[in-house]
Order: structure tokens, then C-alpha cells, then sequence
């Protein structure tokens, strides 16, 4: 039976970033360490999009910045500046490979390409195995998922399903100093549904479409509603499909178990994205830099204020109950407020006064109505 000082299992976005921010800290140091994936990463199989004020840890593999976004429905065409804020695009093969590369300097470190099963907890630490052998780690990380069935949360709960297209024109489309955040023109079905277009130049960008529901279209259906988006809004000249990427994000304000005896959860899995809208990237990062600096004492792993779990709470049952459509709710919050205050709102970083007044301009009836409902529960 092998032990460890440290297992983290899963390799991805979450793991990494937490080997990446404890190295750089000087906390690995004479650690035995554990990394656990089936896999190495290194494809270019997620494109992570967030908004920061200045300068991220990851800064030098930044793909492309916007200070200005669009966003549109069917009776608004927004322009916003982001003020303090800038809109970035980091693509998975230059984050795993940055990050792989740092960690590779670590003398303790130990890679194991398979699953890890029978996770538990025991007064030792966290016992699992691996490749039907038994290990034993002082402190695990997981970033493994928790399955979930909609039917069966009773919190608000919409997956957020999505499929993207990398494209090229053959004729100058694109605006690469503008971004479009959110563009709802398209049936919304009594769901939630809308494009984003995140442009590199003048004839390159991602078009993607995300649908807040729990029913999942087909491939064929997914990419019909691009083609027909781009012919309508973009170009009606010819275009090549260089890459496709998809992907489903759970959004609910369950409380996830995040910590089971020295056993921690991270990442999807530890509830880190943002249950209203999905973002996961810049809370990970903020997340893993705080474990990273305490460690090994645990700070709180709470990843969003609970008041901010109530208003996501609020939203998500609007939604899902269809009693607000998603395209006058967010376009409405950045007609209505300056685009900084939303974006530090939906960062989870606005004050209660912040806060307080972005709510002012909501629909005050059935805002305040879930919200009381969903305080008692």
C-alpha cells in the first residue's frame, strides 16, 4: 500500500490549477504528491472565457482581450465599455501545458494515468485505489463530479448546455476588439437560449450557443441553430469550421459536499461555478490561489457569499419556472447598471450597497417574491 503527503484526483482545470498555485507557493516541498487522471490533458477540448480587473495568474497565455461587448435581444442592441474590467479567452492546450510544465519540477510528484475508485474517508486521511492497488493520502483533493439528477434537487437546478464553432470567413466579419457576450436573437422556447461570438480578428472567431434547460438537443440540432445564426447575423459568404467543442455545466445552488474529513472537493464538483451563469475559470483560479496560501490549514471553501447563493437561488427558479425569460433579465442588468457593477456582482466580489442597487432595477415583484421563498427554504 502506497501513501502520500498529498492526492489530488482529476487532472483538469481544477486539479491543475491547484498543483499549479501550491507550487508557487512553495508548498509542495518535500511532499510525496499524487496525480490522479486517466488521462494526460493535453487537447484543445474546453475554451475558458472570464473577466478580470488587471492581472491574472495566467496572464502570458491569454489568446485575446476585449474592453467592449455587445449584447442583444429582440428590442435592444447594447454597447458596453467594461470600464476596470477586461473580457479574456484562455484555450485548455496553453493552460495544460503551462501548468504541466510548472508542476513537472516537482521532486515529489508522482503521475498515475487511471481512474481512482472506492474513495473514502478514514481517521488516516483519504483511502482509494488505483489500478486495483490501495493508496492512502494524509489529504486528498477531488475534482471528480457529483451526478446529479435535476428531478431529484430540490434546489433550483438548469444545466447549461453548449456547443461552439472555431470559424474562419472567407471575407472580413468580425470586429476583434468587440466581444458579443450574449445575443438572445434566436426562438428562445421557454428556455433560455443565446449566441456568443468571441472574435481573434477580422475573419476568425468563436461562435458559440449555450441553452439554459434540462432537455439536451442533439449534435445535428446544436449546429443547425450556428449555421443559422451566422448566415443571419454574420456572414453570407463562405466559411470553414476549423474546431467544435461542447460541454454541459451544471447550474444550481445545491450544496455540494465539499469536505468529507481530509477528503476536499473542487472545481465543478465543489460548486465553483457561478450557479447563475456558469462562469467557472476566474473562481477556480481565486479559489485554489486561497488554498494555496493557507495550506495546510483549509480556509473556508465556501465558493460564493451566501447571499449571493440566495440571489442565484432567485434567478435560477425564475427561470426554470419561466416566470422571467433570460433574455430582458440579463440584457435588463446591463441596460440598467454600469457593466462593472454587474460583472463584479456576477464575479461574487460587489458590495451589499453594489448589490442593493443593481436589485433596484430588476422586476421587483417577482424578484422579491422567489426571493422570500427562497429564504424560507
Amino acid at each position: 500500500m502506497k501513501s502520500y503527503d498529498l492526492a489530488v484526483i482529476g487532472g483538469g482545470l481544477a486539479g491543475l490549477s491547484l498543483l499549479y498555485h501550491l507550487h508557487r507557493a512553495g508548498k509542495l516541498a518535500g511532499q510525496r504528491v499524487l496525480l490522479v487522471d486517466p488521462e494526460r490533458k493535453q487537447a484543445n477540448d474546453r475554451t475558458w472565457s472570464f473577466w478580470e480587473a488587471g492581472s491574472g495568474p495566467f496572464e502570458d497565455i491569454v489568446l485575446q482581450r476585449w474592453k467592449g461587448v455587445t449584447l442583444h435581444n429582440a428590442g435592444a442592441n447594447l454597447t458596453c465599455d467594461l470600464g476596470a474590467f477586461t473580457y479574456k479567452l484562455i484555450r485548455s492546450t496553453h493552460f495544460y501545458a503551462k501548468t504541466q510544465e510548472a508542476i513537472a519540477d516537482v521532486a515529489g510528484l508522482e503521475r498515475r494515468y487511471a481512474r481512482a475508485t472506492d474513495i473514502r474517508t478514514i481517521p488516516e486521511g483519504v483511502r482509494f485505489a488505483v489500478d486495483g492497488e490501495t493508496v492512502v493520502a494524509k489529504q486528498a483533493f477531488s475534482s471528480l463530479p457529483h451526478p446529479l439528477d435535476h428531478r431529484a434537487v430540490k434546489a433550483p437546478y438548469l444545466d447549461q448546455h453548449f456547443r461552439g464553432w472555431y470559424v474562419e470567413t472567407e471575407e472580413d466579419t468580425f470586429d476583434p476588439a468587440v466581444a458579443t457576450l450574449m445575443d438572445f436573437r434566436t426562438p428562445q422556447l421557454g428556455q433560455t437560449r443565446f449566441f456568443y461570438v468571441l472574435p481573434f480578428s477580422e475573419r476568425r472567431a468563436m461562435v458559440e450557443i449555450a441553452i439554459f434547460s434540462n432537455d439536451h438537443l442533439e449534435t445535428q440540432e446544436y449546429d443547425r441553430l450556428l449555421g443559422e445564426y451566422v448566415a443571419a447575423y454574420w456572414t453570407k459568404g463562405g466559411y470553414r469550421i476549423e474546431h467544435t467543442e461542447a460541454g454541459n455545466i451544471p447550474m444550481t445552488t445545491y450544496s455540494f459536499p465539499r469536505r468529507e474529513g481530509k477528503l476536499i472537493h473542487i472545481g465543478l464538483g465543489g460548486g465553483d461555478a457561478r450557479p447563475s451563469t456558469g462562469y467557472t475559470f476566474y473562481n477556480v483560479q481565486r479559489k485554489m490561489m486561497q488554498i494555496a496560501e493557507a495550506y495546510p490549514r483549509l480556509p473556508d471553501l465556501s465558493p460564493w457569499p451566501e447571499r449571493h447563493l440566495l440571489y442565484d437561488a432567485t434567478l435560477l427558479r425564475l427561470l426554470q419556472n419561466g416566470v422571467l425569460p433570460g433574455d430582458q433579465v440579463f440584457v435588463g442588468l446591463f441596460r440598467n447598471n454600469p457593466p462593472e457593477r454587474v460583472l463584479a456582482f456576477l464575479n461574487g466580489e460587489s458590495s451589499l450597497v453594489e448589490e442593493l442597487r443593481l436589485m433596484s432595477t430588476v422586476p421587483l415583484a417577482p424578484f422579491a417574491s422567489t426571493f422570500a421563498k427562497e429564504l424560507l427554504r
